[in-house]
């Protein structure tokens, strides 16, 4: 586990050796200084979890520091303990709360009191990274999903508990004639539905109960005259207690005469997947190739770019239907072999799967199987 840091300010050498002895442990990195200025230099450059600081020093006392700490913006949430010798009168006490401080230890300090206060501290402080780093880690996963809805073939319009529009993709976009920015924030029943009320839509009665829907319907784009007939999905958007958040429109143009989607299915299944299944680039969202062969090891991709050999990718890929729950699957693949071919621009390569998971592995098989 990664030490905390702690910075002990005090201009007497003998009192930072003192302190030194009763905070050392193997968890913590005790920083010493000896005075103001040396104290607000290691503040800017290092990570703090707590701040032992002395109030009475020459030059810059303790209550200067504390201010100035609270006046730059890398320093200011580091929890201040004053250490103090001076009387203990409410008015010294108030002093140090109006320059920032946390709480106060008296001269001569009692070590379990020390001990107790500063545990309480270094538990805030591994709670406050902890939830940095989920919050990181959710922003990291939120824009990989982005970018692949982002690349992805077809249109995907996101719309919050109130019927208003908070994600489209590009697909989106050019198939209602409207810019991001504009559909960004828009009712969802007049675009997709032409008229109604949210509130007492048949989508929002289906998906606020968990349920999905679906069903035809012919959407104006804006600026034309000629509705376009799409099959229109609505799955919810639920959070882990349940609760509903919102609804996710998967838009997919139809052709009036083509009869139920599912004969259209097993007419010409394989070349439907392959012409759905695209394999994105996750750290960048950029469309690496289409899929034209896949097995339990590996795939074949028709690319616009070659691909050297032994190159390895972090790959992403949306289903065409949800597979055990999921309608995307991440994982890294090999470069096992590249060849260009007729036409310029144009190449074919072979891919190895690289640790496929267990759920990985058996989307493989159930897409080999259905299609």
């Amino acid at each position: 586990m990664k030490k905390q840091n702690i910075l002990v300010v005090d201009d007497h050498r003998e009192n930072l050796i003192a302190m030194e002895a009763l905070l050392e442990a193997e968890d913590r990195n005790l920083v010493m200084a000896g005075s103001g200025n040396e104290a607000l230099a290691l503040a800017l450059k290092h990570d703090f979890a707590l701040v032992l600081l002395d109030v009475q020093m020459p030059e810059m006392d303790g209550f200067e520091v504390a201010q100035l700490m609270r006046q730059n913006r890398k320093t200011r949430h580091i929890p201040i303990i004053f250490v103090t010798a001076i009387s203990k009168e409410q008015k010294y006490v108030f002093e140090g709360y109006r320059h920032g401080a946390v709480d106060y230890l008296f001269k001569p300090v009692d070590e379990q009191i020390l001990d107790a206060k500063v545990n309480v501290f270094m538990e805030l402080d591994r709670q406050r990274r902890k939830l940095q780093q989920a919050v990181v880690q959710m922003k990291r996963l939120k824009d990989e999903n982005e970018r692949l809805l982002h690349a992805l073939g077809e249109s995907v319009v996101g719309a919050d508990a109130d019927g208003q529009v908070t994600f489209c993709n590009e697909s989106a976009c050019a198939l209602l004639n409207v810019e991001r920015d504009t559909l960004l924030g828009m009712p969802v029943t007049p675009l997709l539905f032409g008229q109604g009320v949210w509130a007492e839509s048949r989508v929002l009665a289906r998906c606020a109960e968990g349920r999905h829907w679906e069903d035809d319907l012919d959407v104006l784009p804006r600026g034309d005259d000629a509705p376009v007939p799409l099959r229109v999905h609505a799955n919810p958007v639920l959070r882990e207690s349940g609760e509903f958040t919102g609804v996710v429109f998967m838009l997919r143009p139809r052709d009036p005469d083509a009869g139920d989607d599912r004969r259209e299915r097993r007419r010409h299944p394989r070349k439907r997947m392959f012409h759905e299944l695209v394999v994105f680039d996750r750290s960048t969202g950029g469309n690496v190739g289409r899929l034209t062969n896949l097995s339990v090891g590996g795939f074949k991709l028709s690319l616009r770019r070659d691909v050297a050999p032994s190159e390895q990718l972090q790959l992403g890929m949306v289903l065409p239907d949800q597979i055990g729950g999921v309608n995307t699957m991440s994982f890294n693949a090999r470069v096992v072999w590249s060849e260009a071919l007729d036409e310029p621009g144009e190449y074919h390569a072979g891919f190895q799967f690289l640790d496929l998971s267990d759920s990985n592995g058996e989307i493989v098989e159930i897409l080999m199987e259905r299609y």
